[in-house]
This record gives structure tokens, sequence and C-alpha cells, in this order.
């Protein structure tokens, strides 16, 4: 089946990662919730997933303890069918600890699956993501 998604569709998911990223560097967890759907889930490596008031919370402790830069970032495949859209990435950042430590290089793969709201607003409505070992190594 072909990808039948607008220009204009492709471009808006893509600034809701662009948004995403940009909120999470700047420690802003409103700006970040405004991305997420009224039911988002959430499904963290090895951990349970996280909806609801449980993932508010789960996201707001993390902005709170860690400052975020990312470094590369890439759209690896979107296929947007109707008002649901899938988005692949891979990205690295650097963690550092707000309480003082050591900072983490860390590299993920993810995907989102989005959603489009009544007003034409995408939103996040799934995210997971893993790990992935430091370039050269497996």
């Amino acid at each position: 089946m072909a990808d039948v998604a607008s220009e204009l569709d492709r471009q808006q998911v893509f600034a809701v990662t662009e948004e995403e990223k940009a909120a999470i560097e700047a420690g802003d967890i409103r700006r970040y919730l405004a991305l997420l759907s009224d039911d988002a889930v959430f499904m963290p490596q090895n951990v349970h997933s996280k909806t609801g008031d449980e993932l508010r919370r789960w996201l707001a402790d993390f902005l709170e303890r860690f400052t975020i830069k990312y470094h590369d970032f890439a759209h690896t495949e979107t296929i947007i069918r109707g008002d649901l859209a899938y988005h692949a990435y891979t990205c690295s950042w650097t963690a550092v600890p707000k309480s003082g430590g050591q900072p983490t290089l860390m590299y993920f793969k993810g995907l989102h699956v989005l959603r489009k709201q009544p007003g034409g607003a995408w939103r996040i409505f799934r995210s997971i993501w893993n790990t992935d070992p430091a370039p050269g190594q497996s």
C-alpha cells in the first residue's frame, strides 16, 4: 500500500518530534506534555508502561533530575495512514544529573505513533524506545 500522507502531514509529524526534542532540552515539562494525546502510553525499556498521571509524573521527575543535550537525531521512517502516523528515529544524547555527577552519553532507537486530533494537530499517542550500544560496539 502506498504512503498516502500529504507533505503537510509529514512536516507536522516531524515538527512534533522537533518540538519534543526542544522541550526536553529546555527541561520544560508543560511544553512536553502539550505534545501528548490525553491517552498517551509510553513503553520505556526495562520498566512497566506509563499512562495518565503516572506518565506525567514520571516525565516530570526525569526532567527535574537531568539536563539533556541531543547530538544526533535521524528520522528513519515515517508512514501516515489517515489519522495515525508511525515515526521511527535514532538519536543520541548526553544526560547530565542536575544533582552532580558524570554526564552519560546514550544512543537510542525508537518510534512514536502519533494521532491527529479533531482540530488537526498531531499528538504523540504511543512512544517506545530502547538503548543501543555506542557505534562500533556490539
